[in-house]
C-alpha cells in the first residue's frame, strides 16, 4: 500500500494521514495543553510548530500511520490516532490516539476512531494483532479500546508518575481473528 495519503470514513469522523501543513496552531495548543496530554509520554516536549512538522515528517513511512481525526460535518481536526510502528516480521503494532479539542471529548469519537484504525490495519495492512496502552486513571481511553473488542492483556504496576503519584499502565490487546 503506498503512504501516501489515506482516508478512512466513519459515521461522523473520517481519518486522513498527516502532513506537514496539518501542524496548526491548535494543534500545538493541543500538545501543550497539561490538561489534554496529562496521559500522553509527550507532555515533556514543548511543542512548535516546527518540531510538530519534523515528527510528521519522521512518521510518514510504510511503519506507521498517524491520522488526524476530522469531524465531517465541519471538516475539523479534532484530534490524532496512529498505528505504529509496524512489526512487519509478527505482524503488530501499536494504536494511540487524543482528541485534543475537548468540545469532542466523552461523545464516543476515540471508539469510533479506534473502530476505524483496527478495520484498516487488519483488512488493508494485514496485520494480526493490534496493542494499546493507558494510564489507569485514563478510563475512557480504556473503555474506548474495549468497547471495540480489545481485551485487557496485562498490567505494568506503578510505571508512570502522573499528577504527583505512580499509577499503572493498562495494556490491552485484539487478535485479527480472520
Amino acid at each position: 500500500m503506498s503512504i501516501n495519503i489515506v482516508k478512512l470514513e466513519g459515521e461522523r469522523i473520517f481519518l486522513r494521514r498527516l502532513t506537514e501543513e496539518d501542524a496548526s496552531e491548535e494543534y500545538i495548543r493541543w500538545m501543550n495543553d497539561p490538561e489534554i496530554n496529562q496521559y500522553l509520554e509527550s507532555r515533556f516536549v514543548t511543542h512548535t510548530i516546527e518540531n510538530t512538522k519534523a515528527f510528521l515528517r519522521s512518521v510518514t513511512n510504510e511503519n506507521n500511520y498517524q491520522f488526524g481525526i476530522f469531524d465531517k460535518k465541519t471538516n475539523k481536526h479534532i484530534g490524532n490516532i496512529k498505528i505504529g510502528s509496524i512489526n512487519h516480521h509478527h505482524r503488530y503494532a501499536d494504536v494511540g490516539f487524543l482528541i485534543g479539542n475537548k468540545d469532542f471529548w466523552g461523545k464516543g469519537i476515540a471508539t469510533e476512531a479506534i473502530g476505524l484504525v483496527t478495520e484498516f490495519a487488519f483488512n488493508v495492512l494485514g496485520l494480526h494483532k493490534l496493542l494499546g496502552g493507558a494510564y489507569s486513571p485514563n478510563i475512557g481511553s480504556i473503555k474506548a479500546f474495549l468497547k471495540n473488542g480489545y481485551q485487557q492483556e496485562g498490567v505494568k504496576k506503578s510505571q508512570y508518575l502522573c499528577n504527583g503519584k505512580y499509577v499503572d499502565d493498562i495494556i490491552v490487546g485484539k487478535v485479527n481473528e480472520k
